[in-house]
This record gives C-alpha cells, sequence and structure tokens, in this order.
C-alpha cells in the first residue's frame, strides 16, 4: 500500500519540477499508468505504478511499466560476481547511478550495491537499504537520504527541488 506520505510527494514533486528549466530537463515525475507492467512484479511494484510510472528522480531511476520487464537482466547471474542473484528472487525495479536497485521477491526489502566507484555486478558489498519501496522512496528518492545514496553534489537539481520541497537540509 502506499502511504499518504508517498503520495504527498509524488504530488508535490510533480508540481514543483515545472518550476524551474533544470528541474524539468533533468528529472521526469510521470503521471501514474493504469493496468500492470506485463511482467510479474512484486506488490510494492505494482502498487506504485497507479501512483507515478517510473521517473527519473536526479541520480535515481525507477523503471516506468513499459521498461521494467526489459529491465530484469540485471538480476540475471554473472560469472564471477561475488553476488549471485536470480530473476525468481531478485526484481530490479530501478538503478541510482548505473548501480541496479532490487526488490526482494519474498519479503519485499528494497536492496542496492552502495559501494561508489566499483561496478556493481564487482561489488561484494549488497546491502538491504529499507524494508519496502514505499519507505526506500520516502527517504532516498524523496527524502533526506537521497544525497548519501546518489553521491549527488550540493548543487545536484534533484538535490535543490528536494530543498525547495522542504524535504531535505
Amino acid at each position: 500500500m502506499i502511504s499518504p506520505e508517498l503520495q504527498q510527494a509524488v504530488e508535490t514533486a510533480r508540481a514543483s519540477v515545472q518550476l524551474e528549466r533544470e528541474w524539468s530537463m533533468m528529472n521526469s515525475v510521470p503521471e501514474g499508468a493504469s493496468g500492470s507492467s506485463g511482467t510479474e512484479a512484486p506488490a510494492g511494484y505494482l502498487e506504485l505504478l497507479p501512483v507515478v510510472n517510473g521517473g527519473i528522480f536526479g541520480r535515481i531511476v525507477v523503471f516506468d511499466a513499459k521498461t521494467v520487464g526489459k529491465m530484469q537482466f540485471y538480476a540475471d547471474e554473472t560469472e564471477g560476481a561475488p553476488v549471485h542473484l536470480e530473476r525468481d528472487s531478485w526484481f530490479c525495479f530501478g538503478k541510482v547511478n548505473e548501480d541496479p536497485l532490487f526488490i526482494d521477491r519474498k519479503d519485499g526489502s528494497v536492496w542496492g550495491f552502495p559501494d561508489m566507484g566499483i561496478i556493481w555486478w564487482q561489488s561484494d558489498v549488497f546491502e538491504r537499504l529499507s524494508d519496502n519501496l514505499d519507505a526506500f522512496l520516502v527517504e532516498y528518492v524523496f527524502g533526506p537520504g537521497y544525497r548519501s545514496l546518489s553521491g549527488a553534489p550540493d548543487d545536484d537539481q534533484w538535490w535543490r527541488l528536494l530543498m525547495r520541497m522542504e524535504r531535505a537540509e
């Protein structure tokens, strides 16, 4: 279920992104989509689609319903990778910089590769970032955790938008 806090953050961001040209050029907070992603997706992702159908939030991208199925190759096992993934266990819903973000299909938690400067599939650090997609989005896409996860500088346009929305300091 999408929390009222996330719903409000999406609506405010959608309106705010139009306030400055750079924000609208560099980011996208699309309307929601009806239907499904066409791929077997976790409940958290499917619940998000009617609210916002993917988006570009600075350095964090959430794949839209049309694209997400094609991005599941990130969950394929990579020979020589220290972390073993598989599509039956992991659902790739987006990325931060070039590092994929996953939902654990068993419990809905969100995981990622937080090592900056290391190619994600070569990293042995795979961490739980939040208990569910809603909490991840509130904290890292629409909240103060954006910069710590993405490594964005002070002048990052999404960060500036978050400060304008009073969701970051």
